[in-house]
């Protein structure tokens, strides 16, 4: 019987050991996730203050070619030329499409249907809309769960900032 009680208390050390190890990965499993949380929150900040110095940045620049589009620093002059070609592009292509709009004998707010009308009278062409209803979608399918949850993986930190590069302008 001492061979039996001999293996009942490994089998018990074992036991001990495993939850043991179990309480530790647990915890270093808990440790991670409030890193891998404060990281993407961190993230979530700088992209939140990246976007509040972009919308300073353009604020700045709209105050001051407000304040020196006539007049600017030399190192500037440029951008302004930039943004002078740009308004009038836009005076531009406004006054076109009001030279559209006023040439149209269409009413603006004219529905499909009467445009076409319209259209098949001046032909003298008969036109037959069809109006489909879709087709009612079907159920879908129960979604598979996973047998164990995964981790998101944890996001890296690079020095780079993130969104697409930006071109540099190509002022004096």
């Amino acid at each position: 019987m001492s061979g039996f009680n001999d293996f009942m208390g490994k089998v018990s050390l074992l036991a001990n050991r495993a939850a043991e190890k179990t309480k530790d990965l647990a915890a270093v499993a808990a440790e991670k996730t409030k890193q891998v949380s404060r990281v993407a929150k961190l993230n979530m900040d700088i992209s939140a203050q990246r976007e509040t110095i972009r919308k300073v940045q353009a604020e700045l620049g709209r105050l001051y070619y407000e304040a020196h589009r006539d007049d600017p620093e030399p190192g500037l002059a440029q951008a302004c030329r930039e943004i002078d070609a740009a308004n009038e592009a836009i005076a531009s292509m406004e006054a076109e499409i009001a030279q559209i709009k006023a040439e149209s004998d269409t009413p603006q707010d004219a529905d499909f249907a009467s445009v076409v009308d319209a259209t098949a009278a001046e032909a003298d062409v008969e036109v037959e809309v069809t109006v489909e209803t879709p087709a009612a979608p079907e159920a879908p399918a129960a979604p598979e769960t996973p047998a164990e949850p995964e981790m998101p993986a944890a996001p890296e930190a690079s020095a780079e900032p993130e969104g697409p590069a930006e071109e540099a302008p190509h002022w004096d």
